[in-house]
């Protein structure tokens, strides 16, 4: 993912509000786990280690009826979202 999507994901994740609620550094793997929230929706941001002079970072996004998959963009991230508004019981337009 280009550095320019990175950045727009996470200035649209710190705009909304999306709370970092975990950070894992996997060091057998050489990656690093960012998990943030909002509500009951949530993403994983995967960031690989310099390290190992492989470098990338990946979106998935998750909700509590067990849907995750990896988003590619910022307008990916945000259907994912708003598939999530749309379609939570606990939510009322």
């Amino acid at each position: 993912m280009a550095k320019s999507d990175v950045s727009a994901m996470k200035k649209w994740m710190e705009a909304m509000g999306f709370e970092l609620v975990n950070s894992h550094n996997l060091e057998d793997q050489e990656l690093i786990i960012n998990y943030y929230v909002l509500g009951n929706f949530g993403i994983y941001e995967e960031i690989s280690n310099y390290a190992l002079g492989i470098h990338y970072t990946r979106f998935i996004t998750w909700n509590p009826w067990g849907i995750d998959f990896e988003v590619q963009s910022l307008k990916e991230l945000g259907d994912a979202y708003q598939d999530y508004i749309i379609f939570n019981p606990e939510i009322k337009s």
